[in-house]
């Protein structure tokens, strides 16, 4: 078992001072500077108990609803849903949907920011499930992306609010992050958003890649991308175990 800790050290831009002239918001939000300590990560099958850590200071001036938001999203690809109903089998296809989507926000944030604005910066996961072209203006649509939402949810994969966060001097802040147990290997983002009244006034995004490692890695990358080779490594395996036990036996 080993433990993942990937640090973002994120700052801030042109923070403003007395004499400053006030910064603007909307799409002039100024972009937080950042780094990552890590852009691999191996862990082993059994991994657990791994974070992320992040820490970011929010642009000046702050009030009591600045605060900080981020999620760790990936790896992207193509999802295929079906539900079936009295009339026959109903599908839909996303292009591309997040594997993985782990975001928390702090309370002020939770309070003051409305769902279309945490839309905009990348935070919703309904939002972030892009269907078919022909299937942008279906009356369905939200109605899949909740169940895709809800199913993920399930499987460990999708967490809300599961996110530690912590206060040090001079507005600096850390949020820690939890990476889900069965989390698959590929590319992920972590991306850090700003607020303050409402509004977004800083963000930042980084990626890394997480890799397993190990025989028990390579057996499991073989069950989930080919199954039918994984089913006649592990009979022959198994034959091969049982041989050797029966001429131990003999012997």
């Amino acid at each position: 078992m080993r433990r993942l800790a990937a640090c973002l050290l994120i700052a801030t831009l042109g923070l403003a001072s007395a004499s400053a002239q006030p910064q603007q918001e909307g799409r002039d939000r100024p972009v937080m500077a950042a780094g990552i300590a890590q852009d691999r990560i191996e862990v082993e099958v059994n991994y657990s108990d791994s974070r992320v850590v992040v820490f970011a200071a929010t642009p000046q001036p702050e009030n009591p609803t600045s605060g900080l938001a981020v999620a760790l999203v990936g790896p992207q690809a193509p999802q295929r849903m079906i539900r079936r109903t009295a009339a026959g089998d109903q599908r839909i296809a996303f292009v591309a949907a997040p594997l993985v989507f782990a975001i928390g926000a702090e309370k002020q944030v939770e309070d003051s920011v409305s769902s279309e604005t945490m839309i905009q910066a990348g935070l919703n996961a309904q939002a972030s499930a892009l269907p078919r072209i022909d299937q942008l203006l279906s009356p369905d649509l939200d109605a899949w992306r909740a169940a895709f939402v809800n199913l993920k949810m399930e499987q460990g994969l999708y967490t809300f609010g599961r996110t530690e966060f912590r206060h040090f001097d001079g507005g600096l802040r850390r949020a820690t992050i939890d990476l889900p147990q069965n989390a698959p290997p590929g590319e992920y983002t972590v991306r850090a958003v700003a607020f303050r009244d409402g509004r977004m006034v800083g963000e930042s995004r980084q990626t890394f890649t997480l890799a397993r490692s190990g025989l028990d890695a390579t057996l499991f990358d073989l069950s989930r991308q080919h199954g039918l080779v994984y089913g006649f490594v592990a009979v022959l395996f198994g034959v091969l175990v049982g041989g050797i036990a029966a001429w131990v036996g003999r012997k």
